[in-house]
């Protein structure tokens, strides 16, 4: 079974936006597990998503660096058993969690020299092209 980590943006307009991703996803494959680690007060947002079987709380603030928390955090989920990870936010920060947990398909855009974090590096331009190929 696909069980999906997404690391959820830090900004309300996006957390919205972000649920056309979990729908795409819940109908190509109807029966994968989607949790979205993201900052607390999106959890009421992500709660009156269906497609979201849960919210888990990001304790470190957008912005902060804290690759010991990172670390920890990912260490954490790893007992998830995730098999792929999307991560939404452009930063390299927040590709480690990812793969401090091992999973094992890491998707995401370019960003900020993303290259060894993530295994499936996306083009923006690209996936703007065609929906069906981004996931």
């Amino acid at each position: 079974m696909m069980k999906i980590l997404v690391i959820g943006p830090s900004w309300v307009g996006d957390m919205v936006m972000s649920q056309s991703l979990y729908k795409a996803l819940k109908q190509k494959h109807p029966h994968a597990t989607i949790d979205v680690l993201a900052p607390a007060w999106c959890k009421p947002i992500l709660a009156r998503m269906p497609e979201v079987n849960r919210s888990i709380e990001m304790p470190i603030g957008h912005g902060a660096f804290d690759i010991k928390g990172r670390w920890k955090i990912g260490r954490g989920l790893k007992a998830e058993g995730y098999t792929h990870a999307f991560i939404l936010p452009n930063s390299a920060k927040s590709a480690l969690i990812p793969l401090f947990a091992r999973i094992p398909k890491r998707i995401g855009w370019k960003g900020e020299m993303r290259y060894g974090l993530l295994t499936d590096l996306r083009l923006i331009s690209a996936c703007f092209n065609t929906t069906s190929n981004a996931l």
